[in-house]
């Protein structure tokens, strides 16, 4: 015979189990839009960021993983690949970057992905 505490505890478990809420963009609120320049430049926005977020590992001094974001050449190399916006934005089959921390903001991956679609200029 099954007990009561049993019924009561696959019930509760039921229950609890259904309380999800599926529409993440009304808890968070509305997208704020980025602002990225009409042309975006290496050297005013995409060094820095690099910078901030990736050179502390990825440098000439430590080479993790063997990338030096330090060198323009290399991170064309990236770029051209589709490496480094795979990384970024953590997509399947990409390491996703910077590795133990957050995910680039939205919008610091619309700035890369802006100037790697110009070319990835060196301007």
């Amino acid at each position: 015979m099954i007990k009561l505490s049993t019924i009561l505890c696959a019930l509760l478990t039921l229950m609890l189990g259904s309380c999800a809420y599926d529409k993440a963009d009304e808890i968070a609120g509305p997208k704020v839009p980025c602002t990225t320049p009409e042309v975006v430049s290496y050297s005013a926005s995409i060094s820095p960021l690099l910078t901030q977020n990736c050179r502390s590992c990825h440098n000439a001094v430590l080479l993790t993983g063997s990338v030096n974001l330090e060198d323009f050449s290399v991170i064309q190399k990236y770029i051209r690949s589709g490496e480094l916006m795979g990384n970024v934005k953590h997509l399947p089959g990409y390491n996703p970057m910077p590795q133990g921390g957050n995910k680039l903001s939205d919008c610091d991956i619309e700035l890369l992905q802006k100037w790697a679609d110009a070319g990835a200029p060196n301007n």
